[in-house]
Formats: structure tokens, sequence, C-alpha cells
């Protein structure tokens, strides 16, 4: 259970349960492996309780179970291992280059106790710790350096997790990264791009953004910004005096003002609306900039040559291009179930793009 960071290949011949669960909702994905294809068997999801969560533990872990087992009961989900994730918010990921040489008991033990106790703002004994070796490159001044990859998330957290998942009368079976487990389901997809190119990975949800930006499918910087779709909808509340309920149909149906004469104006959308998402659209934008930036600003790193846009938030009309503009890159839509070559039927297109994480874990789980 304290494996937090699990290899992001799709593996094992049987079926598998994803668990994702947000401030905004729970999602359960189960897949089966029929041969060598993947079966979507299942995609729900049920509000999650106000207030179970708070500073990303899960506080009320009887009520998150009880939407679990709701959803297995009334959906017939036949029950399996599972993997559930945490947001990138409340882990530690470094990448951390050591020297080659080391044995793999050496590397273990700088890792996990010289440099977690370096990188972890807490104390070592409350985290769990996992790390993965990556490529071993040689650095400017021409010395072979081990890549590493460090993932730290604090007990209480991880924890909570693993106590909702038992109470919902099922077995854990790893706690991962929301982030990891998209990456896991595109790991195709980025390895068709040249490995002389970085990808930028924005992963927009209900919270927050979480911006990952990938070498031949590997994250080498991460980074979380608390905008995401609550704060657009908060955002066009406020500026359209509408309650929250009902801005989530503009988001999804509305077209961002683009800053050319190109744009398209929404009659049913009032210039106070218009402004406001325009605002808060620049803000998300000059973040994933920001994180650009200073990526760049790094020593030996590849130029970043595209985004990828996914979750809960790529399902905004015309995000993408509002972006692409922006940032003067080109970007296009991660669709989830197209990456896994599931089928689609009856699913919308809500769903679909927020679907990623689950199913990632479900891939977990197998």
């Amino acid at each position: 259970m304290t494996n937090l960071l699990t290899k992001w290949l799709p593996g094992g011949p049987k079926g598998g349960i994803g668990i994702e669960i947000t401030p905004e909702q729970v999602t359960i994905a189960r897949l089966d492996k029929w041969g060598k294809r993947l079966r979507l068997k299942h995609l729900v999801s049920a509000p999650t309780p106000a207030d179970a969560l708070v500073d990303g533990r899960i506080e009320d872990t009887q009520a998150v179970a009880q939407v679990i087992r709701d959803l297995m009961s009334t959906h017939r989900i036949k029950p399996g291992p599972v993997a559930t994730a945490i947001s990138a918010r409340e882990a530690v990921i470094r990448l951390i280059r050591l020297p080659a040489d080391l044995q793999a008991d050496e590397l273990r033990e700088v890792v996990l106790n010289q440099e977690a106790e370096l990188q972890i703002p807490y104390p070592r004994e409350e985290a769990y710790v996992d790390y993965q070796p990556l490529e071993t490159k040689v650095d400017a001044d021409g010395v072979r350096r081990q890549e590493v990859l460090l993932v730290a998330a604090q007990h209480e957290v991880v924890n909570s997790y693993v106590e909702a998942i038992r109470k919902a009368d099922l077995i854990p079976k790893t706690v991962d990264i929301a982030s990891f487990a998209l990456i896991r389901i595109l790991r195709n997809q980025l390895l068709q791009y040249p490995p002389t190119e970085a990808v930028a990975l924005i992963l927009v949800q209900a919270e927050g953004t979480v911006i990952s930006i990938l070498i031949n499918g590997v994250p080498e910087f991460s980074r979380y910004v608390p905008l995401g779709t609550w704060m657009f909808r908060e955002v066009l509340s406020r500026a359209l005096d509408l309650p929250p309920s009902q801005t989530m149909s503009l988001l999804a149906n509305l077209a961002p003002p683009l800053d050319s004469a190109g744009s398209t104006e929404n009659p049913s959308f009032s210039g106070r609306g218009i402004a406001a998402l325009r605002r808060v659209l620049g803000d998300l934008a000059e973040e994933i900039q920001r994180s650009l930036d200073f990526y760049l600003s790094q020593m030996d790193v590849l130029p970043v040559t595209r985004l990828l846009l996914s979750g809960s938030g790529a399902n905004i009309n015309q995000l993408d291009q509002f972006l692409a503009q922006r940032l003067t890159l080109p970007i296009s839509r991660v669709d989830p179930l197209e990456a896994l070559d599931l089928s689609a039927d009856g699913i919308s297109d809500q769903a679909r793009s927020g679907a990623g994480v689950a199913l990632g874990l479900g891939l977990r789980a197998m």
C-alpha cells in the first residue's frame, strides 16, 4: 500500500477496478482483458459527499465508502483488486540525478533516506516514499548521472484513501498519483513523439490543474496550480449572478473569447461573463506559460513542442484553441477511451473527457 510510484505500463490478464476520488465526484472504472484486448465493463460516477475531502485527505471515509458501495451495487460491478490515487497536489514529485556508479542497494539507501530528507517538506517518518530509476545521462560536465523519479506523500493522506476503499468492502492493491494514472493510458501515444522533444500534459480537474512535462512518456517536471473548473464556475456565477449549478452547462457550450477577429460570441452569454471567463482562462494560460518557462530555464532540457489537454476541464468548448493561441503551441485534446481503443457507446462527452485517471487506475489494478 505504500507504492506511490507504480509503473505506467498496462499489465496482467485479469480485471481491475480504478476508483478516482475527488472533492467533486467518485468515479469507478472496471476494465477486463480478453486475450490482448481491453474491454470497458463499467464507467460510472456519483457526487462526493460535501466536505468529505479536506486538504487532500478523506475526512469522512464512511461517507465516501457508502458512495462506492452504492455504485458497485447499483451497477452490479464485479468486485476485484482496486487502485486509487491521490492528487499530485498532495505529493512530492522530484526528478533527481545521482552518480551512475551506485549499486542498486546503494541507490535505494541514498534515495529513500538521504535524498528523501532533502526533498520532503515534512518529517521523513511521516511519509511514504517511492522511487524509480530512469535513464542514465551524461551531464554538461561529461559526468554520467542516473536519473531517478522520487515520489512521496504523507501517511495520513494515503491512509485515508486506503481506509475508504476497505470500508467499501473492497481490496486496495495500490495508491497511485492521479497524473501518473493518466500518463499510463497515454504511453503508446507519448512514445510516438520524437525523443528529442518534450510534451506538456495539462490535466484540468475540478479543484486545480496539473502541468506535467514528459519526455519518452516519463514525467520530468510536475506542477499543481489551484485553477480548475470549480474556479471557472465560481467566476461565472459571480459575474452572471447565477447559482453555480447552472454554470456547468455554460462551460460546456460557450466559446471562450479568442484574441483574434475570429472569436465567436455566444448570444446567451453576457459581456460580463465573457470578460470574467477571459480573465480566469487567461490566468490559467499564464500559469502554464510560467511552468514552461521554469522548466526551460533548467540545464540540459529539451524544447516543449506540443500540449495535450485532458481532464474534465478539457470539455470546455474551444479551450484548446484559446490555450493554443495564448501559448503559441499546437494543442490537442486527449480522448482516454480512444487511447485504449475502448468503445464509447453510451458515454457522454463530459464523462469521456474526465475518465482518464479512473481508466489508468483500472489498468494498474489488473
